[in-house]
C-alpha cells in the first residue's frame, strides 16, 4: 500500500525510522505538550548550541520541525496514495550529537497510512491541513512560546521559511509549466484555504507577500528574503546573520555578496 519514500523523508526531512547513535535526549513528541517536558528539552540543547537565551534555542528546535511540516506537505501534493501519520502521538523527538553540532531527528513510532480518497481530493487535503496545523503544530508552538517567553510570531516563521523554500526548490525542479502551476496552486491553498483559526492566530502566518533579493552569486536569479530571523546571530559562536535574514541591511549583504565572488 505505501508508497512513501523513507530515505527521502530521512535525508530532507529529519523523519526517520531508527534511533541514532549519541544519542543526548529522546522523548515521545506528544509529551512536548507539557512545559516541564519542554523546558528540559531546551534546556538540555540550549548550551550544546551555545544559546544565551531559550528563545534562541527554541527558534532552532521549531526549525528542526518544520521538516515534519514540510514533509507533511511533500506527502499531500507529491504522493498519489497516501500519507503517513505524523501526529504528535506518533513520533519520537530524538537530540544527538552530530560530527560537528546538535542535530534533531524525528522518530516515527508506527508506520500507519492513511489512504487518499480518488475523488475530491483538494478538499480532502485542505481538511488534513487544517487537522494536522490545529491539533499538533499550534499546540506545539503555543507552549514554546510560553516556555520562552517570546511571540509565536518569529517560530511560525521558521515554519513559513521552510515551506516556501521547499516550494522554491521544486519550483526548480518543475521540467514544465503546468507542474510549476500547480505547485503554486498547492501552496495557494495552505495560503487561503485554512482558516487562521487552525494556527491560533489573527491571520494565517503563510498569507504574506514574498520578498525577493539578488542572489549572493548569481546576479541574474532571485531568492526569497526570510520572513522570520532565526537568531543564529544571538550564538555564542562568529556566525553572525544570514544573507536571507531580515534583519540584514542591503548594504551588508551587499558586501556579503562582493565577498563571495
Amino acid at each position: 500500500m505505501g508508497t512513501v519514500d523513507f530515505q527521502q523523508l530521512e535525508e530532507k526531512f529529519f523523519l526517520t525510522l531508527y534511533e541514532p547513535e549519541k544519542t543526548v535526549l529522546t522523548m515521545p513528541a506528544s509529551d512536548l505538550l507539557n512545559a516541564e517536558n519542554m523546558m528540559r528539552l531546551i534546556d538540555t540543547y540550549s548550551p550544546l548550541i551555545k544559546a544565551k537565551e531559550r528563545s534562541t534555542a527554541a527558534v532552532f528546535f521549531i526549525s528542526w520541525y518544520a521538516g515534519v511540516c514540510c514533509a507533511m506537505h511533500h506527502m499531500l501534493f507529491r504522493s498519489d496514495a497516501v500519507i503517513l501519520d505524523l501526529s504528535l502521538s506518533n513520533l519520537s523527538v530524538q537530540l544527538y550529537a552530530g560530527d560537528q553540532y546538535p542535530l534533531f531527528s524525528f522518530k516515527i513510532n508506527e508506520t500507519r497510512f492513511r489512504k487518499m480518497p480518488i475523488t475530491d481530493r483538494n478538499t480532502w487535503r485542505k481538511k488534513s491541513l487544517d487537522s494536522f496545523y490545529r491539533e499538533h503544530v499550534t499546540p506545539l508552538i503555543e507552549v514554546l512560546s510560553q516556555l520562552a517567553q517570546m511571540s509565536a510570531i518569529p517560530l511560525w516563521g521558521q515554519i513559513v521559511n521552510a515551506l516556501y523554500a521547499q516550494m522554491e526548490e521544486e519550483w526548480g525542479e518543475a521540467s514544465e509549466e503546468e507542474s510549476r502551476k500547480t505547485n503554486v496552486f498547492h501552496f495557494q491553498m495552505l495560503m487561503n484555504g485554512i482558516d487562521s483559526s487552525a494556527f491560533g492566530l489573527r491571520k494565517n502566518p503563510f498569507d504574506i507577500t514574498l520578498r525577493f533579493i539578488e542572489h549572493p552569486n548569481i546576479p541574474e536569479r532571485k531568492i526569497v528574503l526570510k520572513t522570520a530571523c532565526c537568531l543564529a546571530y544571538r550564538l555564542d559562536t562568529e556566525f553572525g546573520y544570514c544573507y536571507e535574514c531580515p534583519r540584514l541591511k542591503e548594504k551588508d549583504r551587499a558586501l556579503m555578496r562582493a565577498n563571495a565572488i
